[in-house]
Order: C-alpha cells, then sequence, then structure tokens
C-alpha cells in the first residue's frame, strides 16, 4: 500500500492572495493585440485604439470563461477518480489537483466580477457539442486522458503566448500575474496528464485507439474552435457591428488560423506519438 510520504511535497498557494486585485486596469491591453482573433484584418486595425483594447478585454475574459467550463467538468471527473482510488498517495494528489482547479476558477471568476464584464450567459453550439462527447467518456479510460490533455493544453498555450507578449504592449498587471499563476500550476497538472494519457494509451489495443480517434479529433476540432474563434457576441459586447461579419472575418484570417495550428502543434504531436491517429483541419500533419 502506498504512503502519503511517497507523495511529492507541493506547497498550495492560495492565487486569490497573490494578486493585487485593486489593481484590475480597463485603459490598457488585456491580450496582446498579436494575439487577437482579427490581428492583421485591416478593418479591425483601422478601429479607434480604445475599441480594438476592449475587445482584447472581452477575447480574454472569453478565455476565463472557457477556462471555468472545462475546469468545472475537468473537477467533477477528478472528483470522482479521487472518491473511487484505494491508493493513498494517487488520491491525495488528485485531491491537490482539484484544489488548485478550484482556485484557478476562483481567480477567474474575481477578475471577470472585479472588471465588470461579468459572465456572457450560454455557451456555442461547439461547446456544448465537446462537453456531451466528453461526459460518454469513462473517467479511467485511454480516451479520457487524451482529452483531459488536449483540453488543458488548448487554452495554456494561448495563455502561455500572452505571458511571452508582455514587452510587445502594457499589459494589465492584474492579467499578466494571472497568466503568470496559471501557468505555473498547470505544468504540473499537464506533466501528470501526460503520463497519465501515455501509460492508458500503451494499455489500450492499437484497433481500439483507431476506432475512437475520429471522437477525439472531432472533440478538439470543436473545443480548439470554441477557445481561438469568439462567439458575434464577443464582438457585439465590444460594440463591433454587425456581430457576426466580424466572426467572419475572424473566421477567415489566415494569421489567425496559422496562429492556431502553431499553438495546437504540440498538443496534436504529443497525441499522434502517444499512439493516437488523430486528424485536425486546424493543424494539418503538413
Amino acid at each position: 500500500m502506498s504512503s502519503l510520504a511517497e507523495l511529492p511535497q507541493i506547497r498550495y498557494q492560495d492565487p486569490l492572495s497573490g494578486i493585487d486585485w485593486a489593481g484590475v486596469d480597463r485603459e490598457c491591453w488585456w491580450m496582446p493585440p498579436s494575439l487577437l482573433s482579427l490581428a492583421g484584418v485591416a478593418e479591425f486595425e483601422a478601429l479607434p485604439l480604445r475599441q480594438r483594447q476592449v475587445l482584447s478585454h472581452l477575447e480574454y475574459a472569453h478565455l476565463l470563461e472557457a477556462g471555468l467550463w472545462l475546469e468545472s467538468q475537468f473537477m467533477a471527473r477528478l472528483a470522482r477518480l479521487a472518491q473511487r482510488s484505494e491508493d493513498v498517495v494517487r488520491r491525495a494528489r488528485l485531491l491537490h489537483e482539484l484544489r488548485e482547479e478550484a482556485g484557478h476558477s476562483l481567480m477567474f471568476v474575481e477578475l471577470l466580477h472585479r472588471s465588470g464584464y461579468g459572465f456572457h450567459a450560454g455557451r456555442s453550439v461547439r461547446a456544448r457539442l465537446a462537453e456531451a462527447l466528453g461526459r460518454l467518456v469513462p473517467s479511467e479510460a485511454a480516451l479520457f486522458w487524451a482529452m483531459a490533455v488536449a483540453g488543458e493544453e488548448i487554452p495554456d498555450q494561448l495563455n502561455r503566448r500572452l505571458r511571452r507578449a508582455v514587452e510587445e504592449v502594457t499589459l494589465s498587471s492584474v492579467v499578466y500575474r494571472i497568466a503568470c499563476i496559471h501557468m505555473r500550476d498547470e505544468a504540473i497538472h499537464l506533466a501528470y496528464g501526460r503520463e497519465q494519457c501515455e501509460l492508458s494509451a500503451s494499455r489500450c489495443p492499437s484497433w481500439r485507439r483507431r476506432l475512437l480517434a475520429p471522437w477525439l479529433s472531432a472533440t478538439i476540432e470543436l473545443y480548439a474552435r470554441y477557445v481561438y474563434f469568439p462567439s458575434a457576441a464577443t464582438y457585439a459586447r465590444a460594440g463591433m457591428r454587425p456581430a457576426q461579419l466580424w466572426r467572419v472575418r475572424a473566421l477567415g484570417n489566415p494569421r489567425r488560423r496559422a496562429q492556431v495550428a502553431q499553438l495546437l502543434r504540440p498538443t496534436v504531436t504529443f497525441l499522434r506519438r502517444s499512439g493516437w491517429p488523430i486528424r485536425s483541419g486546424l493543424c494539418p500533419t503538413h
């Protein structure tokens, strides 16, 4: 029987206490302009600076809402896995992740509340489809861990790019701090998720992985489009009308599509090397 002495000692740091919430600032960029869905689109670049900055706030709020949705799904699975685990070390590890994911969600909620942007009601059809697909997958299945890796890495890649772009423009200090805390914690979670993904894939027959690969591919595609291409409502909230036209421009933006392919590539490459023959229209093989 495993003992807690075998568990690496990971000190928990409450993210809410590590941020100066009085510093929430709506007079600067929250997402670097190069990471916006409309970056490089002539009609967008011609808009007033203030309107472009507001869109950066709302696209970041969209990223937080996507994170809240994903973490709610993941926390429910972690709680069930911990409850069923008879290994004390594994249960402790899962509960630690659960505590950190809850901390992240509280951090996201706090910023959305203090910023005044609040929550955008409803989720896209793609998000609801991805959720429905995910619920059908057993928690210990190889497919679950592959989906967990993709679900955590898709927004994390954008978050990492945001943090590295701090020299590009002046970002909100609160947003930058959130990005740093989230990236620090997710590095540990992703390492564990990849470890579980490789282990479970090695135990899953190749014929089953081939059979389930289209399901995994579809889920990744749906979630990536949800995260990287905000709904028309995001543009409407920024005062950009007709909102649907702006979304069409974002979907057809070659710079954004190239950026998304680059952000997805590490995850897709890892899953393919783990034995999942997935296909992605957003991240082609060549």
